[in-house]
């Protein structure tokens, strides 16, 4: 967004102040309610340590962050709009809520302060994961759990106003956290030596220390467990390109939808199979593993095995559901490369757009002689 390309409209700033979110207060939301043109709702903040909410499986769900819950009566339609405090500063992003409820869910600003900050300042995002969902519960769930009473007890002398710790729900296969041996319903004690109860200081560690090690202590079986755990590059494990072959679109499997599954992150995912899997009926969540017998692991795997197929051949397609990861399917495909056209898309951080290369050397068929 370049302010000196708007001409005709007197823009005014709105501060991000994440800090002045707290129970009780009074905000609006300046938003496109029900779709018109611009609403503004008033709410009431109830609770600043609400999970992330879940949306659905195949769909885009937070985590590792805590949530705002307001009450308030938005239908929908203001998804990323600011909500604004008395003082005329956004305090959080509208994000989701209940149809059935007035109730609304909206996105703290500490970690959107901190990346605008660095996009102002010229400088790249860097983005930390261990691979792990963490969900934060009370004390008194946690120590029904086995946590002992002179760790809790430390714990609340360090955090006087907190009423709860950080406990691991999903740990992705194959990933840095799974590797380090931890499981799920360890109780996230400390980080670097520092204990660790919410996600904003969780997000610091893993964000700045990309590639890196971290000393993380968990209590397990009433236990305090030591474990070192690589933090990951984030970006590295979300697309940033996809193929389109035919009306198929094809990506890597996304990091999102991992933890929706608890699936490693690792395959090739055809977002829409119409072209691919030819005669499946309602193929949703298809990953494949393998194209013609050559085995298939991400979008470059599958890039290069198309490209050594000739035109007008017939091939087998081996893939799984994300709702039935056991039964694994194959089906058969007939290869027209001048109706199946195939394109790469990019993303382009630099620009914001999708740059796109078209596929076209293929493999020839060959030539039966006489």
């Amino acid at each position: 967004f370049d302010p000196s390309q708007v001409k005709y409209m007197k823009l005014e700033e709105i501060r991000l102040v994440p800090e002045n979110a707290r129970v009780g207060i009074d905000v609006r939301v300046i938003g496109n309610d029900a779709g018109e043109k611009l609403s503004i709702l008033n709410g009431s903040i109830s609770r600043v340590d609400r999970n992330a909410p879940a949306y659905g499986q195949i769909t885009y769900n937070d985590f590792n962050t805590f949530y705002l819950q307001a009450a308030s009566s938005l239908s929908g339609g203001s998804s990323g709009s600011p909500v604004i405090d008395i003082n005329g500063d956004a305090v959080a992003l509208q994000a989701g809520g209940r149809c059935e409820e007035a109730t609304n869910f909206f996105l703290p600003l500490d970690r959107v302060k901190r990346a605008l900050e660095l996009i102002q300042d010229g400088k790249p995002i860097p983005r930390g994961t261990i691979q792990a969902e963490f969900i934060y519960e009370t004390f008194d769930e946690i120590r029904r759990m086995g946590l002992p009473e002179d760790i809790e007890a430390m714990v609340r002398k360090v955090y006087p106003e907190g009423i709860g710790m950080l406990i691991a729900m999903t740990i992705l296969p194959e990933g840095a956290s799974s590797a380090a041996g931890m499981e799920p319903g360890d109780v996230l004690l400390r980080i670097n030596g520092e204990i660790v109860t919410h996600f904003v200081l969780f997000e610091k560690y893993t964000d700045g220390n990309v590639g890196d090690s971290l000393s993380i202590q968990v209590v397990r079986n009433s236990k305090v467990i030591d474990l070192t755990v690589t933090v990951q590059d984030m970006h590295a494990l979300t697309p940033s390109q996809y193929v389109v072959y035919g009306s198929s679109v094809v990506h890597n499997f996304a990091y999102q939808m991992a933890y929706s599954c608890n699936l490693p992150v690792r395959g090739v995912f055809v977002a829409d199979p119409t072209e691919l899997l030819q005669g499946v009926h309602k193929a949703e969540g298809v990953i494949v593993e393998k194209i013609d017998g050559k085995s298939v692991s991400n979008i470059d795997d599958f890039i290069r095995v198309m490209q050594t197929i000739p035109n007008h051949s017939q091939i087998s397609i081996d893939f799984f559901t994300i709702d039935n990861i056991h039964e694994k399917k194959t089906v058969t495909m007939y290869i027209e490369h001048q109706w199946q056209k195939m394109r790469v898309y990019t993303r382009n951080d630099a620009t914001g757009y999708w740059d796109c290369k078209r596929i076209t050397d293929f493999a020839k068929a060959v030539e039966l002689t006489s």
